[in-house]
C-alpha cells in the first residue's frame, strides 16, 4: 500500500504537469517562436542574434522549469525511502519511468523547431540520473525544494 501511494500520487502529479504545460506554457512558446522565426526572416545580422539569444534564453528557463519535475521525483523518493521497510531500486526504478514517461509525453506534443526547440526536455530528462546520483546537486540548482519538501539533503 506504501508503494500504492507513493506511484499513484507521482503519477497524478505527473498527469497534471503534462497536462498543465502543455495548455498553458506551450502556447506561449509557441507564440514567440513564431515571432522570432519571422524576426529571423526579416533579415539582417544584428535581427538572427537577437532572435538566436532569446532562443537560447527560453530554452533555459524551460530546462529550469521542466527540471523541476524530475528533481520533485528525486526528493520524493528519497523523503519515502526514509521509512521503514522501503527498497530503493524500486523507488528509483518507478520514479525514474514515470519522471521520463510525463516528460516524453511533454516533448512529444512539442514542434520541432531545430536543436534548441528539443534540448530543454532531453535535458530535463537527464537531470533525473544527476539529481539522483548527486542530491547536493540539486540543492544548488534548487535550493527552495528540499525545504518545501520538508526533507534535509545535508
Amino acid at each position: 500500500m506504501h508503494f500504492f501511494n507513493y506511484a499513484f500520487f507521482l503519477t497524478i502529479w505527473g498527469w497534471v504537469l503534462s497536462g498543465a504545460y502543455v495548455r498553458f506554457v506551450f502556447p506561449l512558446i509557441n507564440s514567440a517562436y513564431a515571432t522570432l522565426d519571422a524576426l529571423e526572416k526579416d533579415g539582417g545580422l544584428y535581427r538572427r542574434y537577437l532572435s538566436l539569444s532569446v532562443k537560447i534564453i527560453l530554452t533555459v528557463s524551460q530546462t529550469y522549469v521542466l527540471g523541476i519535475w524530475s528533481a520533485y521525483c528525486v526528493l520524493r523518493t528519497m523523503k519515502f525511502l526514509l521509512e521503514p521497510g522501503t527498497n530503493g531500486w524500486l523507488y528509483y526504478t518507478s520514479a525514474f519511468i514515470i519522471c521520463e514517461g510525463i516528460l516524453g509525453i511533454v516533448a512529444k506534443r512539442e514542434a520541432y523547431r531545430g536543436i534548441l526547440s528539443i534540448m530543454h526536455s532531453a535535458m530535463a530528462m537527464g537531470f533525473f540520473v544527476v539529481f539522483a546520483l548527486n542530491p547536493p546537486f540539486l540543492a544548488s540548482v534548487y535550493p527552495w525544494l528540499p525545504a518545501l519538501m520538508k526533507l534535509s539533503l545535508g
